[in-house]
Order: structure tokens, then sequence, then C-alpha cells
């Protein structure tokens, strides 16, 4: 009998667990129960957009292309300029430009034989890099499009 009734009291202990616990949602924040007046109020920072993009062409790119290249500085609005890099300058030239710029991502238009079109895209420290070969243009203006709507809007 001893036994039988340790089995009941066990058998309540288990029934009385499930009711303690209390589910919580993901989406309810719990509060400290007390906060100090010394304490700062917690803000909500504001999310900033840190990606700057180097956007500049070597020299041998003809006017098509740099249309091409204005048309995707206005859909960027983090994008930096930049003159044209000399062509007798190597890639490594493109590291310097864009950290003096503070840009952590660049694109390069490079021209061969005013035909080619190549497109250097890179993360600037030691991120991978993607060299294209660009066939055919069609600039915005010939498709009737006009850009970043927000543009210029706060």
């Amino acid at each position: 009998m001893k036994m039988a009734k340790l089995k009941v009291k066990n058998a309540k202990a288990k029934k009385t667990k499930p009711e303690e616990v209390k589910k919580v949602d993901d989406n309810v924040v719990v509060l400290p129960p007390v906060r100090m007046s010394d304490d700062p109020a917690p803000r909500q920072v504001k999310w900033i957009n840190r990606q700057r993009v180097l956007v500049f062409a070597a020299r041998g790119i003809n006017h098509r292309h740099r249309h091409l290249m204005e048309d995707i500085k206005k859909l960027m609005p983090h994008h930096k300029t930049e003159s044209k890099m000399e062509r007798s300058k190597n890639l490594y030239v493109v590291n310097e430009i864009s950290e003096m710029k503070n840009c952590n991502k660049c694109i390069l238009f490079e021209g061969r034989k005013m035909r080619d079109l190549y497109l250097w895209m890179a993360n600037i420290p030691n991120g991978p890099s993607v060299k294209f070969l660009i066939e055919n243009i069609y600039t915005m203006a010939e498709l009737k499009m006009t850009g970043n709507c927000l543009r210029g809007t706060r």
C-alpha cells in the first residue's frame, strides 16, 4: 500500500509541473522588474547604410559606356564618383582610391579597343571580385525609364 501512495503522489507532481510553466511569445518583450533612474533609457537605434560603392572608369570608354555608367549611378543613392583612372596603373590602385574615398565596394568600367567594355565589381579590402564582358547596352533614356524615384527625398 505504501508503494501505491507514492505512485499517486508522483502522478500529482507530474500534473502540476506543466501548469506552472508559462509560454512566452517571441513578440512579447519581458522588462526587468526594476529600473534605476540613473540608467539611461533604452533607445531604438536607427539603421544607417554604411555600404558605399565607388563607381568610376578607366580611360578608353566611349559615350555609350559613359551613359551606362551614369545610369548605374542614378540607380544607386549610396555611390561615390571618381575621375578616370589612368590606363597604365594596375588594379592595386583601385584599393587605395576606394580607401581614400571611404568606400568598401567598387565598380570599375574598363574599355578596350574602343569596342569591348569590361565591368569589374569587387569588395575592396580583400573580398571577392568579378569581371563581366558587357555586350549589349541599352540606356535608361532609350528604354524611357525615369530612374530612382526615391532620389532627393528625405
